[in-house]
């Protein structure tokens, strides 16, 4: 089934993913900074999570970037949807093989499931990201 302007539905559909990952990212460190909410257990974590906003801002800049454009089928979508997919891999294999390396998936709980389901999410979407728009690359306009 196609959008409007002959835009497959899966790229509408990515485009919401996209934004909307984008800006529970961006609530998330607004949440941290401000200390309401605890996303830590001891200190390492804490260092380790404090070494992520940089990289998530871009991972946000380039998913919000490529959200709209993605709906125009231009290729600024196209290259911004790449650089927020790849983001996404590679922040959610670096959050996959620090919790791994340090025992985080277990035992599972609530919080822990939630982390598992965030990382699964992220790395989800990253690889959904960049086997879509490669699907679809011929599509996209200047």
């Amino acid at each position: 089934m196609e959008g409007s302007n002959d835009r497959p539905l899966a790229i509408t559909i990515l485009s919401a993913f996209m934004g909307l990952t984008a800006l529970l990212t961006a609530l998330f460190w607004i949440l941290f900074f401000s200390n309401k909410i605890e996303a830590t257990e001891t200190e390492q974590d804490d260092a380790f999570e404090r070494a992520f906003p940089l990289a998530d801002s871009w991972m946000i800049a380039t998913s919000l970037v490529a959200a709209p454009n993605l709906i125009k089928m231009n290729r600024k979508g196209f290259f911004a949807g790449v650089a927020s997919g790849s983001a996404m891999i590679f922040l959610a294999c670096m959050d996959i093989l620090y919790s791994l390396e340090n025992k985080k998936y277990w035992p599972l709980n609530g919080d822990r499931a939630q982390m598992l389901v965030i990382h699964t999410w992220t790395i989800s979407l990253g690889a959904t990201v960049l086997c879509l728009l490669w699907k679809h690359r011929d599509a996209f306009k200047d």
